[in-house]
């Protein structure tokens, strides 16, 4: 725009304003998934505190706590089991085993 050239500078100015929206969409995209991982990466628990059914971070869960697990739920804190169906566990980050050995577990009831 200086020496004149309106085709030069509009051309430009228009990759300049492009890369800056495509930088920022690259940014806004990034933040989000950042945000879900961190999401996945603390585990929550469903207890029953108080009569009420509440979701806590599993670092919160304490003693007299009633957990309930649903499919896929990672086991956060030592529980006792009271009743279960159809339970499965992977050991294997306990274990050290490569493969997974699962275990089932029809009924249990204490």
């Amino acid at each position: 725009f200086a020496t004149k050239d309106v085709a030069e500078g509009s051309v430009i100015l228009f990759v300049i304003v492009m890369n800056a929206a495509i930088g920022f969409w690259q940014e806004f995209n990034a933040e989000q998934t950042m945000e879900a991982l961190r999401n996945m990466s603390s585990p929550t628990a469903h207890v029953i505190r108080d009569e009420s059914r509440i979701t806590i971070p599993n670092n919160q869960a304490v003693p007299g706590d009633i957990m309930i697990f649903e499919d896929g739920d990672v086991v956060g804190a030592d529980v006792r089991l009271f009743e279960c169906f159809n339970l499965e566990t992977d050991e294997a980050l306990l274990t050290g085993e490569s493969l997974p050995v699962q275990k089932n577990l029809s009924v249990i009831q204490n």
